[in-house]
Order: C-alpha cells, then structure tokens, then sequence
C-alpha cells in the first residue's frame, strides 16, 4: 500500500526548500570543526546560478546521527529524514536515517557525491521525523559551515 500523505509533506518540504536557494534561510549559523579536511581537485559546475557562485564541489562528507534526548539518553531515530542544500554533485540532496539514526551524505565527487563549500559560506541543513510521525517533530534546520568531511549529530524535539 502507498503511503499518500508521506508524499504531499515531503513536496511541501521540497517546495519551500527549493523556494530558499537565493540565499535566503534560516538565519542561525552553527560552524563546525571537521573532522578531517579532504582535498580535491576543483570541480566548477556548468551553468552555475548565482546561489552557487564561489562555491567549489569538494571531496568532503557530512555524516552524524539523528536522536532526541530522553529521562534515559540519547535514543536514535531510525528513518529520520535530512536534507542538505549543497550537497552532492546535482544539490538539493536527501538522506533517510538507518536503524541506528546514522546518515551520510557521501564524499566521492566521481560517484555523484561531494559537497559545493566556500570557505566560510553555510549550507542548509533541514531534518524531520519519520513517515506518519513527522508531524510529532519540531523541523531542524540550520545553516551549517563545513570546511571538509563533518560530523553533525541532530537532536529533533517532540512537538
């Protein structure tokens, strides 16, 4: 059986998504300290718009884990959903949270992957809950400074 109303939410997301790549966004910057900085040759995408001018596709990742914090922990959200502006040779790029919360947006620019950084310029970062749920969670979304392969874990908050 298909899952109707997951559909129209997740276009709803992506419209407003897609709406934000003038610059615009949430305003909150939260630099973060990588966790390794990969090198690799420059890559200029063909017909750039201006929401990418300055930017340079890297060999860099963005991975962490997806939780709320509980009376007992740190407890995973499996299936949580993230988006990242930047990421990927096309852009606008999504990743679904395994059993354990992970996700990775992967690194290998030969492969489809990469992320488009500029030294200093953020990246927008949106994650929700999963499947029915998704609307028991507050949305996060930051801008993000990476500078290479990063690590960003996300505490999503129960409405």
């Amino acid at each position: 059986m298909e899952n109707r109303t997951h559909i129209p939410s997740s276009l709803l997301v992506l419209a407003l998504v897609v709406s934000g790549c003038n610059g615009a966004g949430p305003s909150t910057t939260t630099p973060l300290v990588p966790s390794s900085v990969a090198v690799a040759a420059p890559a200029v995408r063909p017909g750039a718009t201006d929401w990418l001018d300055g930017y340079t596709l890297m060999n860099a990742s963005l991975s962490g884990v997806v939780y709320e914090s509980t009376p007992t922990g740190r407890v995973a959200i499996p299936g949580a959903v993230l988006y990242c502006e930047r990421c990927g040779e096309i852009t606008h790029t999504w990743a679904t949270a395994d059993a354990n919360g992970f996700y990775r947006f992967p690194g290998n620019p030969a492969a489809g992957g990469g992320i488009w950084l500029a030294p200093g310029k953020p990246t927008l970062i949106l994650a929700r809950g999963v499947g029915f749920e998704q609307q028991s969670w507050v949305e996060w979304a930051h801008d993000v400074v990476i500078a290479g392969d990063t690590r960003l874990d996300v505490e999503l908050v129960r409405r």
